[in-house]
């Protein structure tokens, strides 16, 4: 049903000289469900990604956010709304984690209380609660990435864009904070490299292929063993949830 689309997009396409990253892309984003953005490297994905949080405009296409156009949302109440998980380096030194995350609550414009309770909460639930004051500058590059969702997590937008939210996590944190951001109940858009968390977390999948959504419904709909194929290059299969691959092609 129409009313059940957080966000789609119309023919998205962008290009870089004679690189074409999106070509044509269509796709919808369903209120509340959890969707994987799969593909090998070089797919689009983070392309896309930069799209939807605005650091990259399309060449051509439509997106819309309930019902309003991307244009048409002023900068301040779209980041209120979408809120992502990014790749891009970011220079921490000299700031504190509190004011880190205090960065990502700026959209909404809380009271002081609101704001460190929000804080707070998210410090304890990466675990980091125990090192708020400390240089952000002086953190792992797994405890940078758990200060980064704990940044989203005070915010909880509308929408969770997360571009390879695996990235230098270990196993504990890689579930942990996955299944945190299930719990929300918000709209989902994640990319994974790992089938096996796609699978785990995701209700539904979107496939690129250089730049184009070559498959999009349920992921065993999607990760068929033709498309493993020809996308990853494997042999492999989906059954019960989990992905199977044998053999590099």
């Amino acid at each position: 049903m129409a009313s059940d689309i957080h966000l789609s997009l119309d023919d998205v396409s962008l290009a870089k000289g004679e690189a074409r990253l999106l070509d044509s892309v269509i796709l919808t984003l369903e209120r509340g469900r959890f969707h994987a953005l799969l593909g090998p490297n070089g797919a689009g994905k983070s392309s896309l990604m930069r799209i939807l949080y605005r650091a990259e405009k399309a060449d051509r296409g439509k997106i819309v956010l309930d019902g309003r156009t991307l244009e048409d949302w002023p900068r301040r109440a779209y980041a209120a709304r979408v809120g992502a998980l990014v790749q891009e380096s970011v220079m921490l030194a000299g700031l504190s984690l509190i004011e880190v995350v205090r960065l990502g609550l700026l959209p909404l414009g809380l009271d002081h209380r609101e704001a460190r309770n929000r804080i707070d909460e998210a410090l304890e639930l990466v675990g980091l609660s125990g090192r708020a004051r400390d240089d952000a500058g002086h953190l792992s590059g797994g405890e940078q990435q758990r200060l980064f969702f704990a940044q989203l997590f005070a915010l909880d937008p509308e929408i969770y864009l997360l571009d390879e939210p695996h990235n230098h996590l270990d196993l504990h944190y890689q579930y942990r904070l996955l299944e945190a951001v299930r719990a929300r109940g918000r709209t989902v858009l994640a990319s994974f490299h790992d089938l096996t968390l796609a699978t785990r977390f995701c209700d539904s999948a979107i496939l690129l292929d250089k730049g184009r959504v070559v498959g999009a419904g349920p992921l065993a709909e999607v990760l068929t063993a033709e498309r493993l194929a020809s996308v990853y290059r494997v042999s492999g299969s989906i059954g019960g949830g989990v992905v199977d691959i044998r053999r590099a092609l």
